[in-house]
């Protein structure tokens, strides 16, 4: 599922599917599904991608019948997608993305501190980033659009300054000046317009 469409890459390398991911650097926050599924399998929030991986293999590889009975709270639905979760982040981060299995990096958590992280928050990141990068590559529609006085405003300022520029250079008296060679000196005279 992860490598659908890696034959049509047009780079180099792509990790998931035709898509270019660089090399991952520094360390992640893994939210939502991966801090469910690691709470689920009694995991930390460092725990290494093996002690997933090992926790996901011996769950899945268990009798239905006795998992069903040990987590009666949980639905089959439920059991199942912790399942598929735990091989999918591995496939994910370790297959795909080439994290090691016994890499530190990354922290499972759906919280910083008191703040709740959760898909709204990352839509509400996401979105923001967005519209700043919209409004930035659209200032020129901005300059002529009727909402705004803008274009308006800097045709008023352009005429004042050019009107001003022309007025200094109308009242300033035009000189010229001109070295006598008999007197040996400059002589600065007015020049008509």
């Amino acid at each position: 599922m992860l490598q659908k469409g890696k034959e049509s890459c047009s780079y180099q390398h792509c990790d998931i599917g035709s898509t270019f991911i660089p090399k991952l650097q520094g360390k992640f926050l893994a939210t939502e599904n991966f801090f469910y599924t690691s709470k689920f399998f009694g995991l930390g929030p460092r725990a290494y991608l093996s002690k997933l991986m090992n926790a996901g293999q011996k769950f899945c590889g268990e009798d239905w019948l006795k998992l069903k009975g040990k987590y009666v709270s949980h639905d089959e639905e439920d059991l199942l997608r912790y399942c598929f979760s735990s091989a999918y982040i591995v496939a994910l981060l370790h297959d795909s993305l080439g994290i090691a299995l016994d890499d530190e990096r990354i922290k499972v958590a759906n919280q910083v501190g008191s703040i709740p992280l959760d898909w709204a928050l990352g839509a509400f990141i996401l979105q923001t980033t967005a519209d700043a990068d919209i409004r930035s590559h659209n200032w020129i529609a901005t300059i002529y659009s009727d909402e705004s006085p803008t274009l308006l405003s800097i045709i008023g300022i352009f005429m004042i300054m050019l009107t001003a520029w022309s007025i200094s250079r109308w009242r300033k008296p035009q000189l010229k000046t001109i070295y006598d060679l008999e007197k040996g000196r400059y002589i600065i005279t007015r020049v008509g317009r």
